[in-house]
């Protein structure tokens, strides 16, 4: 057992050698009892057709002319010529029969030849020649007188070596007159013997043939699925549900089993909906079942929200309404995760994504940046499809924090949500929320913005309190990125942004100026603000306790 339990083999390899060798050693083994079996049967058939040859044959004899044949002087006689056509005739009966001949026995319980019909002269027994070697048979049917007696075995003589069979004849007067005997030389029986048995092996070879074309069938029919069915659990546990159905097989168990896969990959497929792919993919590559736990790791958090839903939903049957919102989902839910994020969870018609996790992802935050942009891109080209429905369109706010949160799975052991917690979390959902005051689509905080603010174009908004905290924070609209933005563009928020800065360190006059110049007749809330804001502290400066922190007590 050593030797196999340290070895591997293939499935296709070990079935057909077990097949193969199974069937090959019943057809040696059946070939060889048969071939054993035949020379027996071959035997007792020649020896029973000897005995019916000689018994036949024995009657036909004319005892009365045989006993007139006393000496070589009489193999010119008319007794001697018709008793060898006798003879003859019957060796002709049978192409197997080599002698016939006549053996009578002496006074001294010797035994001669009288006639012999061998066709060749030379090798003819002459009248009187002496039977050398009594064989068992002879001497019981010289015995006997009135049996008739087949060898049991070969025997060998100065003629060569035979099986043969006697009978004896008789006079009209019922006078034991001699023997007739007849000889079936071995090499004809071993030739009957071979023949067969090459019918044999020839049959057996045939079927050893048509064994391995079925060994290899059966290997192939039954190791090509499992392959396809290994394969695909390997898939599997790299979470690829997207492969191709497994190869039906004529072998029920192991259509059983790929049925039962299938169902399995379309239960997970249905699982995947619900809970973050690289979650699940983790958890099988890693074999480990999930569990309650959690993690502090950085992260980048996006919330998102479209204005006005409830009143659109209002508007429009609730069949259009899944309709759009399903293909709302589709494409914000595809953004996020081709730049790697995953779809915490679904808020009615909010969208919480995370990126950093459940695997770690370089530039995070910028990812979660791009993100924003390709969905307001997806959900304008949405809008268009919308409009010519006759249906309202959509404008999704965003919300963008990058910080560290507690991440896993919480709940119970029964039911758990893979999350993030802690106020890193909810300062993105409320930065979503804070886009209703400044009537802007994307606000990320000061922190993702030091992360992306190579790459992306952001414009400086304000210091806010949200509620739920006491700390002001810096927040930043995003624009678009860099690359693809236009020289006017950059000009144009670099120049704002340079007003922001004014405008913290209490240099209202020369914020406003800048900012005034930025007007352009197209509404900006946040710009109106500033100016606002500037004027404001200009005709009334306030106290040098004044920080530029706004609050923000509403969601």
């Amino acid at each position: 057992m050593t030797f196999f339990s340290n070895r591997q083999f293939s499935l296709r390899l070990t079935l057909f050698s077990a097949l193969l060798i199974t069937v090959l050693f019943t057809t040696m083994v059946n070939a060889l009892m048969s071939s054993m079996h035949v020379k027996n049967i071959i035997m007792q058939t020649i020896r029973e057709n000897l005995h019916i040859a000689v018994g036949i044959g024995a009657q036909q004899i004319d005892g009365d002319l045989h006993s007139r044949i006393r000496d070589s002087r009489d193999e010119n006689s008319e007794e001697y010529k018709k008793i060898f056509q006798q003879l003859d005739k019957i060796r002709r009966i049978n192409s197997d029969i080599k002698n016939v001949y006549t053996i009578r026995q002496n006074a001294d319980n010797s035994a001669v030849f009288i006639v012999d019909a061998d066709p060749k002269v030379k090798e003819r027994a002459r009248i009187g020649h002496r039977v050398i070697q009594l064989t068992p048979a002879i001497r019981e049917a010289l015995a006997f007188r009135n049996r008739i007696v087949v060898e049991n075995n070969f025997f060998s003589d100065e003629w060569g070596t035979f099986v043969s069979a006697f009978a004896p004849f008789y006079t009209a007067s019922g006078t034991f007159e001699g023997l007739l005997g007849i000889d079936v030389m071995a090499e004809t029986v071993k030739s009957h013997q071979m023949s067969n048995i090459m019918h044999i092996i020839l049959t057996s070879l045939v079927v050893g043939i048509v064994a391995l074309l079925l060994s290899l069938i059966l290997s192939r029919e039954i190791s090509n699925p499992v392959s396809a069915v290994t394969n695909d659990m390997r898939q599997i546990q790299s979470f690829n549900l997207d492969t191709e159905l497994a190869p039906s097989s004529i072998i029920l168990e192991i259509r059983t089993m790929t049925d039962a896969l299938e169902n399995m990959k379309k239960g997970l497929r249905s699982f995947k909906k619900y809970v973050p792919t690289e979650l699940v993919s983790d958890l099988i590559t890693l074999k480990k079942e999930a569990s309650l736990e959690v993690e502090k790791r950085p992260v980048t958090i996006l919330f998102s929200d479209i204005e006005g839903f409830t009143t659109i939903s209002e508007k429009i049957s609730p069949e259009d309404l899944a309709e759009s919102i399903g293909m709302y989902f589709g494409a914000m839910t595809s953004e996020i995760m081709n730049t790697g994020g995953i779809v915490d969870k679904y808020i009615g018609d909010a969208i919480m994504a995370l990126w950093g996790t459940p695997r770690q992802l370089p530039d995070h935050p910028l990812a979660a940046c791009k993100a924003a942009l390709a969905c307001r891109r997806r959900e304008t080209e949405i809008n268009e499809v919308l409009r010519n429905k006759g249906l309202p369109p959509f404008f999704t706010r965003f919300g963008i924090n990058t910080g560290e949160a507690l991440v896993g799975n919480i709940g119970f052991d029964k039911r758990i949500s893979y999350t993030a917690i802690g106020d890193n979390v909810n300062l993105a959902a409320r930065l979503e929320g804070v886009n209703k005051f400044y009537n802007t689509g994307i606000l990320i905080n000061e922190s993702t913005n030091e992360q992306v603010k190579d790459q992306m174009l952001t414009r400086f908004i304000d210091s806010v309190v949200v509620k739920g905290k006491t700390c002001g924070t810096r927040i930043f609209e995003l624009i678009s990125c860099r690359l693809e933005a236009s020289d006017e563009l950059i000009a144009r928020i670099e120049r704002y942004n340079a007003g922001m800065e004014k405008y913290v360190n209490r240099h209202w006059a020369e914020a406003l100026t800048v900012f005034n110049s930025l007007k352009t007749g197209e509404v900006d809330r946040p710009l109106e603000l500033i100016i606002e804001r500037c004027q404001s502290f200009v005709n009334n400066p306030p106290d040098k306790d004044f920080v530029g922190v706004v609050s923000l007590r509403t969601k």
